[in-house]
């Protein structure tokens, strides 16, 4: 599933051509991944121009000159890409956006359709809409905000999963900068002391900028908005290194189960 850093990797791609952009056609290929606005949005949209690009953890925001709201979530499998035209379309092509005197176009492709859509075309409309706001952004996460969220009862691998205490990170960088940090993912965030709360907020921001860094992380569907694929993986120390010895002590990297997710760590470095 994309986390914070191939969604802002992406939005940064968008940028120098979505910013300031006029919407010249909106064109809806499957109905159910619009799930917010669906009878506006073809209306609605065109004509307009797209005031700005933004993120809220791992949704995609298209802020619109009339104060209306896009937002697209990638799901598991979903890509948003810049593409021409002309280009033949990409099986399981489900929304594309036309811009006015532009070669190119985004599109929106999404083989599991667990991501969508959603338009809004007033704020008081998304903030009624049930789309719950989330919690304050890993990428700029400090410690008296970590801090805070660590007097909750949750193992901390949890507690970093949950889009509402923290914002943008999934399973990849919360197994990253707990190695990072050296902390065990089945940790209580009571028992963090204050030097560890330090470590790991200052883990998840550098984690999470190296991977932006390399273009994000591509295990399989994930591409930027050029279609291109990310780099980090390459640079994994824990996740998806079952088996395999750990690149800072040696020890083997295990791998459990915590908050219902597949877990990777090292034993030695991160000790329970």
């Amino acid at each position: 599933m994309p986390e914070l850093p191939e969604v802002e990797t992406i939005i940064r791609g968008l940028r120098p051509t979505a910013d300031g952009a006029t919407i010249e056609a909106v064109t809806i290929l499957r109905a159910d991944v619009i799930h917010a606005g669906r009878s506006a949005i073809r209306a609605a949209l065109p004509g307009r121009r797209i005031q700005s690009l933004g993120r809220e953890g791992k949704r995609i925001l298209f802020n619109i000159d009339s104060g209306a709201l896009l937002v697209i979530h990638l799901g598991m499998s979903g890509r948003l890409t810049l593409e021409p035209t002309d280009a033949p379309l990409a099986k399981h092509t489900h929304f594309r956006i036309g811009l006015k005197d532009s070669v190119n176009e985004i599109r929106f492709r999404d083989p599991r359709r667990f991501g969508g859509v959603w338009f809004f075309p007033t704020a008081a409309d998304a903030a009624q809409s049930g789309i719950k706001p989330l919690g304050p952004d890993a990428l700029t996460i400090r410690v008296p905000v970590l801090r805070e969220l660590a007097r909750r009862k949750r193992q901390i691998k949890a507690l970093l999963l949950d889009q509402y205490a923290i914002s943008g990170l999934g399973n990849i960088y919360c197994d990253e900068a707990l190695f990072s940090s050296h902390i065990h993912p089945l940790t209580p965030a009571t028992a963090l002391s204050e030097s560890q709360i330090r470590n790991l907020a200052c883990s998840i921001r550098k984690t999470l900028n190296a991977s932006l860094n390399s273009g994000g992380s591509t295990l399989m569907d994930y591409r930027t908005a050029d279609g291109n694929e990310g780099r980090f993986q390459r640079l994994f120390r824990v996740y998806d290194r079952e088996g395999e010895p750990c690149r800072r002590c040696g020890k083997i990297i295990e791998r459990i189960i915590a908050a219902g997710r597949s877990t990777h760590f090292c034993p030695k470095c991160q000790r329970l």
